[in-house]
């Protein structure tokens, strides 16, 4: 049954109801937005994908809403797996009745398409993580996702390793560096793992991570003065990857080849790296 027909009876009984509540408690107390980090008690409404979904709030005002940290199969490349992960994200909503946790995710809190970023929980736990789990989505940061990235990762390797959902569907995949191969997943999200052949710098600042000899149309990662910044607040200094073997993830480009653009440290994991070099 559609989400949004289950949830019929709770609207008509609840909407006025829910309406003089917030009202009364703006009369008492004063109508404040939620701070950075609060949680707060919605409803579902409609799901739109497997990683975004319409809620209602307290006081009957509607929002989309898109999961921090992960997302879906896109629709033009792969429309069967598109309505599987809506379906899945559809069933984890009306199991728990629509009731849903929210906190906010991100900062700034509202994506592109002006949907507010959230970590959503429900009795049974996290969605995303449960959907990562389940092979439904993928660890996908964005610029300003502050989380803990690491249980993500963790159900992300456990769907890999038991073909679940899309992994076993080959709607996900971990791609090599081969810049031909890449071609055919351009304008697309993508996993690609390789070890790095060298790294460059360009007079603005920007580095290059380049995973082929030739620049000019090997598959490259970039970052900007701005998230090169980022990367080495936490730590990782994107000079020193010459030799590791990386794994990176983003929306795949075509910038002197194939090109994934790095502004969250999330985005690359280091699988191993070289021995230092002795100097005696």
């Amino acid at each position: 049954m559609e989400l949004n027909r289950t949830l019929n009876f709770w609207r008509f009984s609840t909407r006025m109801g829910a309406f003089a509540l917030a009202i009364a408690s703006c009369l008492l107390f004063g109508c404040a937005p939620a701070e950075p980090g609060a949680r707060t008690e919605a409803r579902a409404e409609r799901v739109w994908s497997g990683h975004a979904f319409e809620v209602e709030g307290p006081g009957g005002a509607l929002e989309s809403v898109v999961l921090a940290g992960v997302t879906a199969p896109e629709a033009e490349l792969h429309p069967g797996a598109v309505e599987a992960a809506r379906r899945a994200l559809t069933g984890r909503l009306e199991a728990a009745g629509a009731a849903v946790t929210l906190r906010q995710g991100a900062e700034p809190e509202r994506d592109r398409y002006d949907r507010r970023i959230v970590v959503a929980e429900t009795l049974d736990g996290d969605l995303a993580e449960i959907l990562v789990r389940e092979g439904w989505l993928i660890v996908w940061p964005r610029p300003g996702e502050r989380l803990d990235f690491g249980p993500l990762y963790s159900a992300e390797r456990a769907a890999r390793a038991e073909a679940a959902g899309g992994w076993g569907a080959g709607v996900f995949v971990i791609a090599g560096p081969d810049p031909n191969a890449l071609a055919l997943r351009l304008d697309g999200p993508v996993i690609v793992e390789g070890r790095v052949v060298d790294t460059g710098e360009a007079r603005d600042g920007r580095v290059f991570v380049n995973f082929g000899l030739d620049w000019r149309s090997d598959f490259t990662a970039t970052a900007d003065r701005s998230a090169r910044t980022v990367f080495e607040e936490a730590g990782i200094d994107l000079m020193s990857l010459p030799g590791a073997r990386v794994r990176v993830r983003g929306w795949l480009y075509d910038t002197n080849g194939p090109s994934i653009s790095l502004t969250h440290p999330a985005q690359l994991e280091i699988l191993d790296a070289p021995e230092p070099r002795r100097l005696r």
